[in-house]
């Protein structure tokens, strides 16, 4: 694992090769021991064949190698096919839903991202900790996918320090849900809601016509690490139109500089993942504070009053101004409360977010990422009461055993599983199986549930290697 404090880590994998379609079912997180603290979250990406050439190797998603196609590099923050955070535990399908994998689907090869929270920036750290995938030949009724809301990850979320409660709102439009929902919506049967270290609360508000309905889903004592997967006690019906707004809630009482949105720990995010069925065309929609009413509303005045230790110079590349830009607002001085006023003020007066509604492989749904849309007047603006939702729970069959590389992992079953253990090496550049053992079981079983463990050796560079059980 990389000598500092945050790396997210790409690693590459070709998923179960099937005749027929198949389902994922189950996904359960392989925390290497005494690494809690180290690995913060992991996300698994669906990613197109152009990744074949590069199973060998893994990579820093943030400094990739100039040899990745675009559609390689798209493929993290395209689809999500499972993601889990500190303190979360596994996630399992309802019994008439799975996530489509292998025969004719798009969902042949998979990148994990993993996030290294390694504060003290040692050298020493090396990990295997990665994702189970438990999936079954038999395919269920309905295709499962996940959805993401929320806050694109950026500097437009803006949180000054010492206060001890920021609310930031993030908005799904109904134009986006009309063309990227199927024309009797989806129904969403589980969440998991992500902010980190300041966040305090996060919400999943639903919006018809103009009119609140019950939220989807939200946690008014977040803990960052208490993350994981709820099941829902009732589905949620979202149709086409409907709007779905994120909101976080904010403590940086104890924090004496500027926090922006960020991939670190202490930088912020607000998002939810949305776990529903059918599977609809839409994958992402994310919003942000407009960038120029950012700049025209906050940034300018504050360098006009004096607020900015540090500012953009306009002859600057791009490159550099994006940088100059990320500092100058780190260093802006919120200890007057002008510069307080002139912040609340930029972000309560503007009504306008601009927001991203794609596909899979980053294709938009509706133009390009400068859609606009105004914030919707709703009849409760108040912070919503309800019913918590129950913990996700997991399977309740049987058990069956399963043996790979020597280490037992238990499976979960509906009939009597077949297993096979292909052995997978970490060295060089990280090599895939080439062993086949075959355990007892009949392997034209159709009710078989199968296991794929993805797991990441790092080796100086984090050397990938997967173990896949069939």
């Amino acid at each position: 694992v990389p000598a500092k404090p945050t790396t997210y880590w790409c690693s590459p994998f070709k998923l179960p090769v099937l005749q027929n379609e198949a389902h994922i079912i189950r996904f359960e997180p392989v925390v290497q021991e005494n690494h809690e603290e180290l690995v913060h979250h992991i996300l698994v990406y669906e990613c197109s064949d152009k990744l074949e050439p590069f199973l060998n190797v893994s990579w820093d998603c943030d400094n990739p190698p100039d040899s990745l196609p675009y559609e390689v590099l798209g493929c993290r923050g395209s689809v999500v096919l499972t993601a889990w955070a500190v303190g979360g535990a596994d996630m399992s399908f309802p019994s008439q839903v799975g996530l489509p994998m292998s025969g004719g689907t798009d969902t042949q090869y998979a990148l994990m991202e993993t996030h290294y929270n390694n504060e003290k920036s040692s050298p020493t750290y090396v990990d295997s900790s990665g994702m189970r995938v438990y999936y079954t030949p038999t395919k269920r009724q309905y295709d499962g996918s996940i959805l993401q809301f929320g806050s694109t990850v950026s500097v437009n979320l803006l949180l000054p320090p010492g206060l001890k409660d920021i609310k930031m709102q993030n908005t799904c439009p109904g134009a986006c849900s009309s063309a990227g929902l199927p024309p009797g919506g989806v129904n969403v049967f589980a969440s998991m809601l992500h902010s980190h270290t300041a966040g305090t609360a996060v919400w999943v508000e639903h919006i018809r016509n103009g009119s609140k309905l019950p939220n989807i889903d939200e946690n008014f004592n977040y803990d960052f690490n208490f993350q994981d997967v709820i099941l829902l006690r009732n589905e949620v019906k979202i149709l086409p139109g409907d709007e779905v707004q994120v909101f976080c809630r904010y403590d940086t009482s104890d924090r004496k500089e500027v926090t922006l949105g960020g991939e670190g720990t202490l930088d912020e995010m607000c998002l939810a993942f949305l776990v529903v069925y059918p599977k609809p065309t839409l994958t992402v929609c994310l919003s942000q504070i407009p960038t120029d009413v950012l700049v025209h509303l906050y940034y300018i005045p504050a360098l006009i009053r004096g607020y900015l230790t540090n500012y953009v110079n306009d002859s600057a590349d791009d490159a550099t101004k994006g940088v100059q830009f990320f500092y100058s607002l780190k260093s802006i001085d919120f200890s007057s409360q002008g510069s307080r006023d002139l912040w609340s003020g930029t972000y309560w007066s503007s009504k306008y977010r601009d927001y991203v509604c794609r596909a899979s492989g980053h294709r938009h749904i509706l133009g390009g990422v400068g859609n606009r849309t105004l914030l919707t007047e709703i009849k409760d603006p108040e912070d919503p009461t309800g019913v918590t939702p129950e913990p996700c729970v997991g399977f309740t069959e049987e058990p069956a055993t399963t043996q790979a590389l020597g280490a037992t992992t238990v499976g979960t079953t509906e009939e009597p599983a077949t297993t096979q253990a292909l052995g997978a090496t970490a060295g060089g550049g990280g090599t895939q199986a080439a062993s086949t053992t075959t355990a007892a079981g009949s392997p034209s079983d159709s009710s078989t549930v199968g296991c794929v463990s993805l797991s990441i050796w790092s080796f100086i560079g984090c050397i990938a290697a997967i173990v896949i059980m069939t």
